[in-house]
């Protein structure tokens, strides 16, 4: 169980963006020496109990000790032991929730900063931008829009999904935003959802709710359905309607393969987009002939730095003289990323 809570607490260090690593390395390295403590302490205790000719089937875990606990508390009870038996019972019972608590606290990691703004996703800031604020975005905004409307009269009343993969960064989270602003009033209904790398499918799925109704299910997130009643709800409600969803930023084929059950495919011409890092998640959300995989490119020479100097200098031509070369060397770095470019600033 030891070894268990360590690995989980390490899982959790890992997640954490880069640019807070820094704030948390001291308290994090103290962690970490604890860990390699603790479990040189599980291991030495077992090689042990091996040397000693121990019973290795006998219940050593946490979980096996309570259930044991638990079951001789019963015996008790059942067989009204004397009132001094019992009360043993319960001061046992109150050290082995404090070893538990112990245990539990031992490994606990916060990894949340303090500083209110340190944890805010740089795509947020980017959703919400009005398109003319978004340099390079204009002509791959209105050629996806093209893609989502064109084929015949019968494909176009198909349902029609299309997924825009791409390296992290290069703005996939920005352009399907703007294209589900300019063509959401469109359709009956609409829903923009992120999945992120540890989804919570229960809230994905009562925020896809919540976007299509916001009246019709304003009490939703306050309700303890299930994945099943929730995908339930989703088809009954989308069967009959035109509708467009977009489901950003998915990790894996399989949550894909969740999601995809609560989507009616209706022929009311209904529309979904995905965003995506992988090549793998693009083509399992691309099933059908009508489908299509839209491919991410990094922003032109040109693009870049027209998207640098406006963030940095609320100019496109206003960048000094005397900081023209180390601008021209950070957007050599930042490849035509537009979100490295905006993190860039930190560095001017």
């Amino acid at each position: 169980m030891e070894l268990a809570l360590m690995h989980a607490v390490l899982i959790k260090v890992g997640e954490v963006p880069p640019n807070q690593l820094h704030a948390k390395v001291k308290v994090w390295a103290g962690k970490v020496r604890d860990l390699c403590y603790g479990m040189e302490d599980a291991v030495d205790a077992f090689m042990v109990r091996v040397e000693d000719g121990h019973d290795l089937e006998q219940p050593t875990n946490m979980k096996n000790r309570v259930k044991k606990f638990v079951k001789k508390v019963s015996k008790l009870f059942r067989s009204g032991k004397a009132l001094h038996q019992i009360s043993n019972a319960i001061q046992e019972a109150q050290d082995l929730a404090k070893e538990l608590t112990d245990l539990r606290e031992r490994y606990k990691l916060d990894i949340h900063s303090t500083d209110a703004g340190a944890n805010i996703d740089p795509r947020l800031v980017n959703m919400y931008k009005d398109i003319t604020e978004l340099v390079g975005m204009e002509e791959e905004r209105d050629a996806l829009i093209y893609r989502l409307a064109e084929g015949g009269e019968g494909s176009k009343q198909q349902l029609k999904t299309i997924s825009v993969v791409g390296l992290g960064g290069l703005g996939k989270t920005t352009l399907v935003r703007a294209v589900y602003e300019k063509i959401k009033t469109q359709f009956d209904c609409w829903a923009f959802v992120s999945v992120s790398r540890t989804p919570d499918m229960k809230k994905i799925f009562k925020d896809m709710l919540y976007g299509l109704d916001e009246h019709k299910f304003e009490e939703i997130h306050s309700t303890s359905r299930d994945e099943k009643l929730l995908i339930d709800k989703l088809r009954e409600f989308l069967e009959h309607k035109r509708y467009l969803i977009v489901v950003d930023d998915i990790w894996d084929e399989k949550i894909w393969d969740i999601i995809k059950c609560a989507l009616s495919s209706n022929n009311l011409g209904s529309r979904i987009i995905t965003t995506t890092r992988s090549i793998n998640v693009s083509e399992a959300c691309c099933s059908s002939g009508v489908d299509i995989i839209h491919r991410m490119k990094p922003l032109s020479d040109r693009n870049s730095q027209r998207l640098f100097y406006r963030r940095i200098f609320q100019n496109e031509h206003g960048c000094p003289v005397e900081l023209e070369e180390v601008s021209i060397d950070i957007l050599r770095k930042c490849g035509g990323v537009p979100l490295t470019e905006y993190s860039s600033r930190y560095l001017i």
